[in-house]
């Protein structure tokens, strides 16, 4: 063993000491100073236009006080002036279920989902997945009776489409 072999040894022994020293000596001291509001995922962090907040709720109003058309053209001004915003687009979903009108609320739901998936992530306070789940369902049973009727039917074959891609992203999402 030459002088260099030695010199290197010595260098790991000295390393592998100072190394472990130092780990003991902080060992316990790695304590998270942030709050839970901060260790909230990126996701939970969506830009929220206040007109569009406003609007919602009025909208939801509409529904629960079972005036359709005021909110259906309310949703339709709002969707006109913000086209991205998954939230109109799932209240307009909501409308078409409540006009008992399931295929164009899917459709809208899809919509929505496209806009904004945390609809689909049951760690959001947006998740609405179960009622999406019981819209898909409802709207595929209603396109195959129709499809029944008419096989060639090019429109319901687009539908059908749809709705089996909404239910694979319900199916695919966290939860």
């Amino acid at each position: 063993m030459d002088r260099l072999d030695r010199i290197s040894i010595w260098a790991v022994v000295i390393l592998i000491i100072s190394s472990s020293a130092l780990i003991s000596h902080h060992m316990g001291e790695a304590r998270t100073e942030r709050k839970d509001n901060q260790r909230m995922s990126v996701s939970s962090y969506h830009v929220v236009n206040p007109e569009v907040v406003n609007s919602s709720k009025a909208i939801r109003n509409l529904i629960e006080s079972s005036n359709i058309i005021k909110a259906e053209n309310l949703t339709k001004e709002i969707i006109g002036k913000y086209p991205y915003e998954g939230e109109v687009r799932m209240l307009m979903g909501d409308i078409f279920v409540r006009k008992q009108e399931i295929i164009k609320a899917v459709e809208e739901y899809k919509m929505a989902v496209d806009l904004n998936p945390d609809y689909l992530d049951k760690k959001t306070a947006l998740f609405q997945g179960k009622k999406l789940k019981r819209a898909v369902s409802e709207a595929l049973s209603e396109i195959e009776g129709k499809l029944r009727i008419n096989p060639q039917d090019e429109a319901l074959k687009k539908f059908r489409k749809d709705i089996y891609y909404l239910q694979r992203r319900i199916a695919g999402s966290c939860g």
